[in-house]
């Protein structure tokens, strides 16, 4: 039984834990607020570990800003999910409706027009030119539909109506569908291909701090890039932690998570702070698929966020959906099932973690740290 207690199984399973923890805090969010599983968020996790790769191999941009920028990207991305896919069902503004079916409809078909031009064998002057124009738009409408959230976040698109009666399929296939057309637009954008997050130059400061030897032990070395995932994770949940018991902002998030029409009531934008959940969650996302690209080197292409977001899902559930700290430690439990099955049965690791899931929630169904028919924050 030594070899499943290596210390190099220690090591994955702590950086596996901490990477599907910073992904479950999302979903765990804004579950805890509107019940509403995002399952476009694994998608967000794509798109920010895209942005990152582009940035820092692509523009030579220093690794921390190229994290800084890509959550910026993520958080943006976060605010205009909301804004498209998930405010109709909640509450419905008199122009949010058409602004989301008229930008995402104009966006696709941009997209489609645009790379279905580019892989056309044309080189005449009125092609390239209208590449430009086309490629123009499809920069310009994301950037709408961020402003134009904004402005119906402060009541500028017109005052809201009754809430909309929506159940929870609809909601669920509404996540479902965001997912595929973000999968979707990935694909158009960087392709099919898998792309390798490309090695740090010896004298820079990223080598030293993430190739460098930190701590050996027997055969098994960590590395500074698992040190730094964990050091990120425990900072930014502590970070978190303060930010929901703390400020204004987290003490609304807690009352819209115990009761939305009450929390409005007292004066509390609803629609803001939900927002605000989702930036925190898509700016995480970003970071973890960052840090997940460093560990990993490879792999990145544009369905890499489904098997980390289905796997933070099972850890959000396995600790109590709606708990920040169930997350985290629902993260950490699935990276060690994962990381010891691994040693023998690498092929059956999902299989391992997904079962404890499932036989936790048959004996617990509301997970660790949940509260049976309770609301959480």
């Amino acid at each position: 039984m030594s070899e499943f207690f290596d210390w190099s199984v220690l090591f994955n399973a702590l950086t596996l834990g901490a990477v599907y923890a910073l992904i479950a805090v999302g979903y765990t969010m804004v579950y805890g607020i509107i019940q509403l599983i995002n399952f476009a968020h694994g998608e967000v996790f794509m798109i920010g570990t895209f942005a990152g790769l582009l940035l820092f191999a692509q523009l030579s941009v220093p690794l921390s800003l190229a994290i800084l920028l890509a959550m910026l990207v993520c958080l943006m991305l976060g605010v205009v999910i909301d804004f498209t896919a998930y405010l109709p069902l909640r509450r419905k503004h008199p122009l949010a409706d058409t602004i989301s079916i008229a930008g995402l409809t104009g966006f696709c078909g941009l997209a489609i027009a645009y790379f279905l031009l580019a892989r056309a064998e044309q080189s005449q002057a009125a092609a390239s030119g209208l590449r430009i124009a086309l490629g123009v738009l499809l920069a310009a409408i994301p950037l709408a539909l961020f402003a134009l959230a904004i402005c119906g976040l402060y009541g500028k698109l017109g005052r809201p109506k009754a809430s909309v009666t929506s159940d929870r399929l609809s909601a669920l296939i509404t996540a479902i569908g965001m997912s595929l057309s973000l999968q979707t637009i990935a694909q158009l954008v960087w392709g099919a291909d898998f792309y390798v997050f490309p090695p740090f130059a010896k004298e820079s400061l990223a080598h030293t701090v993430f190739e460098s030897d930190v701590l050996t032990l027997g055969s098994a070395t960590l590395k500074g890039k698992e040190f730094v995932i964990w050091v990120v994770t425990a900072a930014l949940m502590v970070g978190l932690n303060g930010l929901v018991h703390r400020t204004k902002i987290g003490k609304a998030m807690r009352a819209c998570a115990q009761d939305q029409k009450t929390a409005a009531l007292m004066g509390v934008n609803v629609d803001y702070v939900i927002a605000v959940t989702f930036m925190i969650g898509s700016a995480l996302a970003a970071i973890a698929g960052i840090l997940f690209a460093i560990k990993v080197g490879g792999n990145i292409y544009f369905r890499m966020g489904y098997y980390p977001g289905v796997i933070a899902f099972a850890a959000a559930v396995l600790g109590g959906i709606g708990s920040i700290r169930g997350a985290v430690v629902g993260g950490l439990i699935i990276g060690a099932t994962q990381a010891v099955a691994q040693v023998k049965w690498a092929e059956y690791d999902f299989a391992f973690a997904f079962g404890l899931m499932i036989l936790v929630i048959l004996f617990r169904p509301w997970g660790i740290f949940g509260k049976p028919g309770a609301a959480r924050a």
